[in-house]
């Protein structure tokens, strides 16, 4: 009956160090503030950016075509983004202050 408990508590040991192997680092593109979707056409991009609550923050044009499959793209796109986000945050908490300081009269 030990050998039974001691096999059984080797095999749930091992689990934990298994499931460990499967997590995959995130890319250097990833946000964690929103993401962006692009459309490419014949001649042009749309770009949009979005927040985490997939609410549209912005839309962008672009001439020609923007290959996402490049690693410079992602980065680049991922950096507009961000500069989006803390502008719209900016945004958003001035507009907020503004209210709150109107609740005051």
């Amino acid at each position: 009956m030990s050998i039974i408990a001691a096999g059984v508590i080797i095999c749930l040991s091992a689990l934990p160090a298994r499931a460990q192997e499967d997590v995959r680092p995130i890319p250097s593109w990833v946000s964690d503030r929103g993401y962006w979707v692009v459309e490419n056409n014949t001649d042009s991009t749309v770009v949009y950016f979005y927040d985490n609550d997939s609410q549209l923050v912005c839309k962008r044009g672009v001439k020609g075509r923007l290959n996402t499959d490049r690693k410079k793209t992602k980065l680049w796109l991922t950096k507009e983004l961000e500069q989006l986000m803390t502008a719209w945050e900016r945004g958003r908490k001035q507009m907020m202050d503004g209210v709150s300081g109107l609740s005051r009269y």
